[in-house]
């Protein structure tokens, strides 16, 4: 009894003396990756209250326009947000790459990065994380929490409907090839596995809340939906699910499906100044829309069981835009060829994207000016409490932040993070899936036929 009374009163001496100091929470912060948002069709939608959990994130944080940096192509751009580097110096150029002593050419794998990402300095600094569908992240590295990996989905697209790298069994059932890497821990595939949506699986109340009629005739434009939102729901659910179970400290979710939508249904909006009929329209014309919609229901759903001290950004790659001078030629009948997606209708991919910051510490309504996918990770470096590295392109965003949080947690740097051995080979990995992902990204133009 008297060593309790002591330690009580070592405690009220050390607290009245100011020697004593609250530990400082854990961060916690939830980051929603939404390829191809752009504010075009997302501002819109806030202020019509079509999207309300982004709308609040807005209202509530600071947001602006962040820059992409060339190639505008999704597994450069998203590799440079996950680093703070840009494309030339991580090594992660194209969609695909080839390998050595072959013709072959394979999507790119996250072995040929050769600088660390947020995931990896968090995880070295005793920060847990939880990464969830981003691309690139296949094969899944070893970190301080899990990864279910891009490739952890197992299907793809074709034009007849069967989905491309899986085979089909004398009772026709779908059958999901096996490959290591696709989760850490490995092991972790399995709890994975029964939050796999096929594209089969897609009902048509589900296509309903993407489409504007059900009325349709056309099995292409169903597919597209179904094989992404599939895809978007089977990452969605499943890193909801680990999420709460595991609450790590950093939390990232990539979704796919606004970039999908644009790229198939942009055409469809007469809002944007096209001459859509009224059938075409009515089936159409809500696609985009319904997508970040969509997007929007799945944050809310993380949102629902999360702490009151959580974070949350939201960022894009790049944005999506309609080309001025190749609609003018296509309207006109001319034949035209877009740079990114290499498509012949006139819209594709934009330099302005989307960043979202709300939560504690970050500043109420605050326009963000000036921002670049590079600046990413060395503001969730700052907001982790950890200092910025000055080897790489970005900077922490220090204007987002409340000057009560900067006392708190000044900004600092280190020299680097890149210690011991160069991290990447120059051999792409492969898997039983990979012309199923090259069909893919044909079918989007970013690769020849």
């Amino acid at each position: 009894m008297r060593r309790t009374v002591g330690a009580l009163a070592l405690a009220a001496l050390l607290v009245a003396c100011g020697c004593a100091r609250k530990p400082e929470p854990r961060p916690r912060l939830l980051i929603f990756g939404l390829d191809c948002a752009t504010w075009t069709i997302l501002g819109p939608m806030i202020e019509a209250g079509e999207v309300p959990t982004i709308a609040r994130l807005t209202r509530e944080g600071s947001y602006g326009i962040l820059k992409s940096v060339p190639p505008v192509q999704s597994p450069p751009v998203w590799t440079t947000i996950a680093t703070g580097v840009l494309p030339a110096r991580h090594g992660i150029t194209d969609f695909v790459a080839k390998v050595p002593g072959t013709d072959r050419v394979v999507p790119v794998s996250s072995n040929l990065r050769r600088v660390k990402a947020f995931w990896n300095i968090l995880s070295e600094n005793g920060i847990s994380v939880g990464i969830v569908g981003w691309w690139p992240s296949w094969p899944a590295e070893e970190v301080n929490g899990f990864m279910v990996t891009d490739r952890a989905w197992p299907v793809a697209m074709s034009d007849g409907g069967v989905p491309l790298g899986t085979s089909r069994g004398i009772i026709d059932d779908i059958e999901i090839p096996e490959f290591p890497g696709r989760t850490w821990p490995d092991s972790l595939f399995e709890s994975f596995r029964p939050f796999i949506v096929l594209e089969k699986d897609v009902g048509p109340v589900e296509l309903d809340r993407f489409f504007s009629d059900s009325q349709r005739v056309d099995p292409v434009s169903d597919f597209y939906v179904r094989w992404v939102y599939a895809r978007d729901r089977s990452f969605a659910e499943a890193g909801r699910a680990f999420w709460e179970r595991r609450r790590p400290d950093v939390y990232a979710l990539y979704l796919n499906g606004i970039d999908v939508a644009q790229h198939y249904f942009w055409g469809y909006q007469r809002d944007l100044g096209f001459t859509v009929n009224d059938k075409n329209h009515r089936l159409y014309g809500e696609v985009v829309r319904n997508f970040y919609r969509y997007a929007d229901r799945v944050i809310a759903s993380h949102l629902e069981r999360a702490p009151e001290d959580v974070t949350v950004l939201i960022v894009s790659d790049h944005g999506f835009e309609t080309k001025g001078d190749l609609r003018q030629a296509w309207e006109r009948g001319e034949e035209i060829r877009t740079l990114e997606g290499a498509k012949d209708v006139p819209w594709d991919h934009a330099v302005d994207g989307v960043i979202i910051v709300s939560g504690p510490g970050i500043r109420k309504g605050f326009r963000i000016e000036e921002a670049s996918v590079t600046d990413v990770t060395p503001t969730i470096l700052a907001y982790c409490g950890l200092p910025a590295a000055r080897d790489i392109d970005g900077h922490p965003l220090e204007a987002i932040f409340e000057p009560e949080f900067l006392k708190r947690h000044p900004i600092s740097f280190t020299d680097t993070y890149e210690t011991g051995a160069a991290r990447a080979d120059t051999i792409p990995r492969e898997t039983p899936m990979d012309e199923a992902a090259k069909e893919r990204l044909k079918s989007l133009g970013y690769l020849g036929k």
